[in-house]
């Protein structure tokens, strides 16, 4: 096997997209709508992640002190204790889809992770942060605006897709209002300005809001996450390996996702012929454990692609694992390669105790070493690495 360097490249002719002059720094995801939002399931990605939160939990913060000065100053006097339980209700949405709320006749900003805006409830005071806190929900006593039922069986866990409850239409009004606020507060350009509304454009909707995604990448765990009202009985016969997304907030914590309605259907039918197989006792395969830095199989990562001729989709497999051995993979390679979509079964070997999808080497298990996709009369090669936009139709 030909050993490839860390870094891969995306191939295609080079087109310059020229930003808009009136913002020349500012940049925001083009993404559909809070139920498309990305994973951020890539440590490396946390970082710049966290930085956003922070700077969007502020500009509400901030916005509420320019709004209503009098409410500031009683904000200011005003602060919760930490475990101080508080009625509440939503106002909007913050960033990663936390709930905005204020204390009666302060004004002072709370926030608040899963609750939606209309909502009222019952929290507990978790974190105190300068001029606003956070809190965790303990009890809904009534429901939200613009409800829906989640489709996906995880999205209240899961972390990925905690709006699915939300309609479309609300979830599209929650993110053009931060995108709104970030080109007010962060931009300096004022909303009362006639040519506001040429600067600030609608937001554009997405006709897909399931099966968008053409890339998805699960963790192997040596213990499944159970939420608390999941948690086996004592006595129960539990599975302990798990395969999928990380509970919010941990990053050795996994709860085992048997289909992601995010991804494309062949790339679910990976997904189940993995899950159904790689605990198999006779295989030998162990997942990384990244507090003892032992085991083999760390990510598994899907890519959905398209045929140039045929339009038809093509899927890349990825196996991300501490070692190469090929011979452990093998089984697994002759199970999932029988899916017609399947082109392309990849190994990335990552040596080092940290715990990303990117390795030190590439190797080629089945097929090519790319998938193809079509935008705009370019034809795009992608490799197991490349950073290619998760939203193919929207994009």
């Amino acid at each position: 096997m030909m050993r490839s360097h860390s870094l891969r490249h995306l191939t295609a002719t080079t087109t310059t997209i020229s930003s808009p002059s009136w913002l020349p720094k500012f940049r925001s995801s083009s993404g559909s709508a809070l139920a498309s939002l990305s994973f951020a399931q890539n440590p490396q990605e946390n970082q710049q992640q966290q930085q956003k939160q922070q700077t969007q939990q502020k500009i509400y913060c901030d916005s509420s002190n320019d709004d209503k000065k009098s409410d500031s100053n009683r904000a200011s006097s005003y602060f919760p204790k930490r475990g101080q339980e508080l009625e509440l209700v939503c106002e909007s949405l913050a960033y990663k889809g936390k709930g905005v709320c204020k204390v009666a006749d302060t004004g002072f900003v709370v926030l608040c992770d899963r609750v939606l805006p209309g909502e009222k409830f019952i929290g507990r005071v978790t974190r105190k942060k300068g001029s606003y806190a956070e809190m965790t929900k303990l009890k809904t006593l009534s429901p939200h605006w613009d409800s829906v039922d989640a489709p996906c069986e995880y999205a209240s866990y899961c972390g990925g897709c905690k709006t699915q409850n939300l309609s479309y239409e609300a979830q599209l009004r929650a993110k053009e209002g931060q995108v709104r606020d970030l080109v007010v507060h962060v931009g300096k350009f004022s909303d009362k300005d006639p040519e506001f509304a040429g600067i600030m454009k609608p937001i554009v909707p997405c006709d897909i809001q399931f099966h968008y995604r053409n890339k998805m990448e699960f963790s192997f765990g040596p213990k499944r996450w159970f939420p608390k009202e999941s948690l086996p009985k004592r006595g129960d016969h539990i599975e302990n390996y798990a395969l999928g997304l990380h509970a919010p907030g941990f990053f050795d914590k996994v709860l085992n996702i048997d289909k992601c309605l995010l991804q494309s259907e062949p790339a679910n039918l990976v997904l189940a012929a993995v899950q159904d197989y790689w605990r198999d006792p006779q295989l030998g395969l162990s997942p990384y454990d990244v507090h003892s830095h032992s085991g083999f199989l760390k990510h598994l990562m899907l890519r959905t692609g398209s045929d140039v001729k045929t339009g038809l989709p093509e899927l890349m497999v990825n196996f991300v694992t501490s070692s190469y051995k090929p011979e452990l993979l093998r089984p697994l390679v002759e199970k999932i390669s029988s899916v017609p979509e399947v082109v392309s079964i990849m190994n990335n070997v990552n040596t080092s105790v940290g715990n990303t999808s990117v390795g030190e080497e590439e190797y080629t298990l089945y097929g090519k070493s790319n998938i193809t996709e079509t935008l705009r009369g370019l034809t795009f090669q992608i490799s197991a690495n490349s950073f290619f936009q998760t939203n193919t139709h929207q994009r």
